[in-house]
C-alpha cells in the first residue's frame, strides 16, 4: 500500500514539471509578445509619472512633459499600425526618439535631464529581450 502511494505521488510530481517544461519551452519561442497597452492617455500619463519620480518636475513641467509622451505615444502608435518592420521601423522608431529627446531636453533643467540619463543609462540593463 505504502508503495503505490508513494509511486503515485513520484508520478505526479513528474508530471507536473513535464507540464512546467513545456509552458516555458512555449514562452521562450514567443520572444516579442505584445504587451497588454492602456489608452494613449494612460501610457503616456505612466511614463510622464516615471520621469517625474526621477527628476521632480514642476506642475508646468509635469504638464508639458505629458502632452510630449501623448503625442510620441502616437507617433509610435502609428509606425506600429503601418506596418513598418525590421531596420525601416528601427529607423522610424530612432528619429522619433531623438525628436522626442531633444523636446525633453528644452523642458528639463540641465541638471534634471543629466539625472534622467543617467536613470536610463542604469536601467538599460535590466530591459527584456
Amino acid at each position: 500500500m505504502k508503495k503505490t502511494i508513494i509511486l503515485s505521488a513520484a508520478m505526479a510530481f513528474a508530471t507536473f514539471g513535464a507540464f512546467a517544461q513545456q509552458a516555458n519551452s512555449s514562452a521562450a519561442q514567443q520572444p516579442h509578445q505584445v504587451r497588454a497597452q492602456g489608452t494613449v492617455e494612460e501610457r503616456a500619463k505612466s511614463q510622464a509619472d516615471k520621469i517625474n519620480s526621477t527628476v521632480q518636475l514642476s506642475a508646468d513641467q509635469y504638464t508639458k512633459v505629458l502632452d510630449l509622451t501623448k503625442n510620441f505615444i502616437g507617433q509610435k502608435d502609428a509606425v506600429r499600425s503601418s506596418g513598418a518592420q525590421g531596420d525601416d521601423m528601427k529607423t522610424k522608431f530612432k528619429a522619433i526618439r531623438e525628436q522626442e529627446e531633444a523636446q525633453l531636453k528644452a523642458i528639463l533643467t540641465a541638471d534634471q535631464f543629466a539625472k534622467l540619463q543617467a536613470a536610463r543609462k542604469d536601467h538599460e540593463g535590466h530591459r527584456p529581450e
